[in-house]
């Protein structure tokens, strides 16, 4: 609307509004009308049919208009008729002080006399005020474009040309469908799929969203990895440019949108399905082009429909069996070499759609083949290409192959369901097709696929050894403790693993594997590290197991099970360094997002854990989703962000993940910052005691400082000694760094052992995790066994990640030992920053005043000056204009 307005500006008469269909001219056109309307013009708008018929159209707010132009016999032939056919209508438009204003939408199909009129219009109006607004499709036709170069060389075309829709106007509009904010991958994906196109970037996000591809979580907005094809609507806005075609154009656009990678041979096939000639199917094409539905390059050897979304939509408007007949005819194409296709994942995707229509030998192997070259880099396709080859192998060997490719696809992406019915049905139906470690590995699958199916009972079954899949007595120990672990009994797990070691170890490098990292686990969750500390690192000396073609290598899945473990103790450091040597594609998301919650980088560790959440990765198997949660939902108390970490802890619980007692210490932390020291303390003993009854150790510390925290503060020293010597304890079997923290932590604060505290501290620093050096300081000047000054670093340590809320906190502190706060300004605006946000949760004058750890009258005199200085007048203002800008926050500008 801008650009044509700025056009309009330059009192030039004519005003071409152009760009190609779907772009919003006739949009724009009425939007003009209605303003110019209101503001007192006198505007008439026609419109032209692809006849050059006009129609005259009524805008809701205008008063009637003046007579508007219309085809004079014999105009374009003879100027002087032109010239008086719009000197009559020129008299009528400058009758009077008004503007007056012509709007011609679809000026395209103009037949020949009108554009004559039209051409001596804008000529008569030159220097008047008024003008002609004419809304132009491109790319244009031959004879229009002549006539506006003509006029532009008189000097007296304003173009306004509708450009794309940028990244931070479609970053607008999904924000403004899904309330949250969107990724930069869903962004680019609408706008891959639209081209940026209005009418099609509506019919992306309904297609993505009516697929399943969009899930909010954390307040932001991903694409989501899912199997099934992408389907448009095929009544969405996208096919408007099609649906006024002629039937055969309309037939052509559609077999195009099938036959269209393959080339020069595009006008033969279409004639071929349309029963027609070849020189009458080019011409269909050409209108095509014309209308800018197609795009021909390379003299005929490329064809493309510009738009993804609306080749989509003409694809969803075929019925099925008509997609499989001409996605056949293409690969019969291309397999005759009567065709090329550059493009192996479209010809595989055509394959696909074909199926049985075509030879079901040669399909399969492409299908398999291409399937296994791509692996989890495209898995949403791999999937239906394998999905369709299980369907056409002939034989049990091929099928076992292609069904296993399948399996492993589904289980490396997150689909777990499918991951579960393709195990199941290769261990039960195609036992004879596998070897000892492919039947170990399905093994894992299926109880992993049960765990994240949410199939408690049949894994209670599988531990208490009433139901399996293989009588192999050196699988079944393994495949009974994995069971047993992912249901959180790794006492059980122990026992089991113990007391079976010469058969299991006895079976395949798979079995082994598998073996000893659950039991290196088993002994590190129940308080024993000296086992895990002892793995290998990369490898173990059996002969690496390659499960399929498909499969990632052994070594990176052992250094990774090794990195997830060490997240859970927090050791950043050591498990950055395993990391670090792997594919970063074949590292989790989830154990991305734990390391850069480590490390203090919270919006890094949210983005992450969001994605981790659309991929499939939503707790179930994954051994550190509670301790990540954690994490992240600590860091968002620290940023002020109450609200968002009650949504994620509600979330992570939903998961049912395992060791799910560390989420416990999550819900005592927002009780805390609401300063319901209380409630904290009840959960942080339901978190210990249900550690307790499961024999589990791993994350207790974290516990015991929090409880010896509050329990000093609260004056129960005896509580703070029992904390204590269950520390010491723990340091004696578990001495991981994180555990001799917390134990010279809770060792300095009940004796007050200010030697202590610099060892701690020291301890802190060693382990470079600036939220924890600042959060140990602070509890240790808190508590009066260390200098007040060291309180300058922690407060720098908690801006680095933007904890707008301890920092507040660590203010108080700050001047109850009188150590001057830096940065003054950046104070003041932090803290009204952090009591929009409050506010903006819903937060009471007393729930603020506990949080803040001021008076209510403060907390009153500070919502007074808050609501002067930013003009909002209630809470309800206030949180409005707070989730706006959070859901366009990084896409520009937000609009008070």
């Amino acid at each position: 609307m801008d650009v044509v307005l700025t056009a309009l500006a330059s009192g030039r008469p004519l005003v071409p509004i152009t760009g190609p269909a779907g772009i919003g001219r006739t949009t724009a056109l009425t939007m003009l009308g209605e303003v110019l309307a209101r503001h007192g013009a006198w505007v008439t708008v026609i419109r032209f049919t692809r006849t050059g018929d006009v129609v005259p159209v009524r805008l809701s707010r205008a008063r009637p208009g003046f007579p508007p132009i219309g085809p004079v016999a014999g105009a374009h032939r003879d100027p002087e008729i032109a010239r008086r056919a719009a000197a009559a209508v020129a008299a009528v438009m400058l009758r009077g002080e008004r503007e007056a204003l012509l709007l011609v939408d679809d000026a395209q199909w103009i037949d020949e006399d009108s554009r004559a009129v039209l051409g001596a219009l804008v000529r008569r109006l030159a220097g008047t005020g008024s003008a002609c607004v004419c809304a132009i499709r491109t790319p244009f036709p031959a004879h229009l474009l002549a006539w506006l170069r003509d006029l532009r060389g008189a000097a007296l075309v304003a173009p306004a040309r509708l450009r794309p829709m940028t990244a931070i106007e479609v970053a607008r509009t999904l924000a403004a469908v899904t309330r949250a904010r969107p990724h930069d991958e869903l962004v680019a994906r609408v706008r891959e799929l639209s081209r940026g196109i209005p009418a099609a970037v509506h019919d992306a996000i309904e297609a993505l969203r009516h697929n399943g591809a969009v899930r909010s979580a954390g307040g932001r907005a991903y694409l989501e990895t899912v199997v099934r094809p992408l389907e448009f609507s095929p009544g969405k806005q996208s096919l408007r440019c099609v649906r006024g075609l002629r039937p055969e154009a309309s037939r052509a656009a559609t077999a195009v949108s099938v036959f269209a990678p393959l080339g020069v041979v595009v006008p033969r096939l279409v004639a071929e399905v349309l029963e027609t000639s070849e020189p009458e199917a080019g011409a269909l094409l050409a209108d095509l082009c014309r209308e800018g539905v197609l795009h021909r390059g390379r003299h005929g050897h490329s064809w493309r429909i510009p738009v993804p979304a609306l080749a989509g939509a003409l694809t969803a408007a075929m019925g099925p069996f008509e997609r499989k007949q001409l996605s056949a005819r293409a690969v019969t194409a291309v397999w005759a070499d009567e065709a090329s296709c550059a493009d192996p994942d479209r010809l595989a995707d055509l394959v696909a759609e074909a199926g049985g229509l075509i030879d079901p030998v040669r399909a399969f192997d492409t299908l398999l083949e291409r399937a296994t070259e791509v692996g989890v880099r495209q898995s949403w396709r791999a999937a239906r290409w394998l999905a369709t080859a299980i369907d056409l192998a002939q034989t049990p060997a091929r099928r076992a192959a292609s069904l296993l490719a399948y399996t492993e696809i589904c289980h490396a992406r997150g689909f777990h369901d499918r991951s579960l019915r393709g195990a199941q049905l290769l261990l039960t139906g195609f036992a004879d097709q596998l070897t000892p470690d492919v039947a170990q590995e399905l093994q894992v699958i299926a109880v992993r696929s049960l765990r994240n199916t949410g199939d408690e009972e049949f894994l209670r079954k599988i531990a208490e050894s009433c139901r399996g899949w293989q009588e192999d007595p050196r699988q079944r120990p393994v495949t009974r403790a994995l069971a047993l672990g992912m249901l959180d009994r790794w006492g059980e797990v122990r026992a089991v693993l113990g007391g079976s070691g010469p058969r299991w170890r006895a079976g395949s490098a798979t079995t082994v594997l598998h073996g000893s990292l659950l039991e290196a686990q088993a002994a590190l969750w129940t308080g024993h590290s000296a086992l895990f500390e002892g793995l290998p690192e990369r490898d173990f000396s059996a002969p690496a197991n390659v499960l399929s073609r498909v499969v990632c290598r052994r070594g990176a899945e052992l250094a990774i099970s090794r990195a997830a473990a060490l997240l859970v103790l927090g050791d950043a450091a050591a498990a950055a360094e395993l990391l670090a040597v792997e594919d970063p594609g074949e590292v989790p998301l989830g154990h991305r997002a734990a390391l850069a919650a480590l490390r203090g980088e919270a919006g890094l560790a949210v983005e992450l854990a969001g994605r981790a959440a659309t991929s499939g990765a939503r707790g179930g198997d994954d051994i550190g989703y509670s301790a990540m949660q954690q994490a992240i939902i600590s860091m968002m108390v620290a940023q002020g962000k109450l609200t968002a970490a009650r949504e994620a802890l509600t979330s992570a619980r939903q998961a049912r993940p395992r060791l799910g007692y560390l989420l416990d210490l999550a819900e005592a932390r927002i009780c805390h910052a609401l300063g319901e020291g209380a409630a904290a303390r009840v959960k942080l003993a339901e978190c210990a005691q249900t550690a307790a009854e499961r024999g589990l150790a791993v994350g207790t510390d974290l516990c015991l400082a929090e409880i010896t925290d509050l329990a000093l503060q609260a004056g129960d020293f005896d509580e703070a000694k029992r904390c204590l010597i269950a520390i010491e304890g723990l340091a004696r079997t578990m001495p991981t760094s994180r555990v001799r923290l917390h134990a010279a932590l809770i060792r300095s604060l009940v004796n007050a052992d200010r030697p202590g505290a610099a060892k701690c501290l020291e301890l802190a620093r060693e382990r470079g995790q600036p939220f924890e050096i600042a959060m140990t300081t602070e509890k240790l000047v808190r508590h009066g066994v260390a200098k007040p000054m060291l309180l300058i670093a922690a407060y720098e340590h908690l801006g680095e990640f933007d904890a707008r809320l301890y920092r507040s906190w660590l203010r108080n502190l700050m001047r109850e030992h009188s150590v001057v706060v830096p940065g003054r300004a950046r104070t003041a605006v932090e803290s009204e920053h952090l009591l929009a946000v409050l506010v903006a949760d819903g937060l009471t004058n007393k729930q603020l005043a506990m949080a803040l750890r001021v008076s209510e009258k403060s907390v009153e005199n500070r919502l007074s000056r808050l609501f002067a200085r930013t003009g909002y007048r209630s809470r309800i203002e206030l949180s409005a204009a707070m989730q706006d800008g959070a859901a366009l926050a990084g896409y520009g500008a937000v609009k008070k």
